[in-house]
């Protein structure tokens, strides 16, 4: 058996990975690191600095790890800088170092994606909108039709307050729906899901500015022992293939790049694809062991 300790992206809760359970071989155990203010653990403050993250990644992996048990770790976006880190905590401890690193759609430690706001560029505008339209139900809207439009209303609208006031500021009802006003009861779920968007904006950009300050201020970077895949989408606007191919530069030993079909969501479009090659390596990395 080998553990699999998987960190969500931005402004997103480790429960997104839940799907995995079902493709996952039965040797592969899928774990769950929550980040404070998200999901399971949504009650709680979030932190502020990517050194608080981390180390509450690493207390969380503790709990969750016996001596001596094998294991892979897993980051996506903000979670895959936040990852490693972690590991940085992890090596410094002395436990036993993970069998594998996972980082997908992600720029390095050392990149540049992330030095400023997903607001402050417009070619990442419609990786945002294609975001925003996982988070909603359908059946809350006439059609596909209906929450595109709601979520590029958002998106834009999201954007200009940026360009305005330098923060992303709540968007209220009767921006996004014209006849708000005297239809406050027609439109209560629409309204449930802004308020939604506007915390995971909020998320969003507590996330970002982590990683701001984190890729702004001088780091001890360093190489990871462990062997290193990397996921990329192959249309990711987000982040692009060049800027993920940098992670070769914390790699100090194995180094795989693997380019899946789809955008900046491929942990969510793409898994099925991911989820084969974790498979692959968990098997082997066993046979090793035999």
């Amino acid at each position: 058996m080998i553990k699999l300790f998987c960190i969500p992206g931005g402004a997103a809760s480790a429960t997104a990975y839940l799907p995995w359970v079902k493709l996952l071989d039965k040797d592969v155990k899928l774990c769950l690191l929550e980040i404070p203010g998200r999901g399971l653990r949504r009650k709680e403050e979030s932190r502020a600095h990517m050194a608080e993250v981390a180390d509450d990644l690493f207390s969380n992996l503790q709990s969750q790890l016996k001596d001596g048990e094998d294991y892979m770790v897993l980051g996506y976006c903000f979670g895959a800088v936040a990852g490693y880190e972690l590991y940085r905590r992890i090596a410094e401890s002395g436990t036993k170092l993970p069998s594998h690193m996972f980082f997908c759609a992600s720029d390095p430690p050392d990149g540049n994606t992330y030095k400023t706001s997903i607001f402050t560029d417009r070619a990442r505008e419609d990786e945002l909108k294609e975001t925003l339209t996982r988070y909603f139900h359908p059946s809350l809207f006439e059609g596909p039709e209906d929450l595109a439009a709601f979520a590029g209303k958002y998106t834009q609208l999201c954007y200009e307050s940026y360009e305005r006031a330098g923060q992303v500021v709540a968007v209220r009802p009767e921006e996004i729906f014209a006849d708000y006003a005297g239809n406050e009861e027609r439109y209560f779920e629409k309204s449930k899901a802004l308020e939604f968007a506007n915390h995971t904006m909020d998320l969003l950009d507590i996330d970002q500015k982590i990683v701001q300050e984190y890729q702004n201020s001088p780091q001890d970077y360093f190489r990871i022992e462990a062997p290193v895949t990397v996921f990329a989408g192959d249309r990711d606007t987000m982040t692009t293939l060049e800027a993920v191919s940098g992670w070769s530069r914390m790699a100090g030993g194995e180094f795989d790049l693997r380019v899946i079909d789809g955008g900046h969501l491929i942990l969510i479009d793409g898994y099925q694809n991911c989820i084969p090659i974790i498979n692959d390596l968990a098997r082997a990395r066993e046979a090793s062991r035999a």
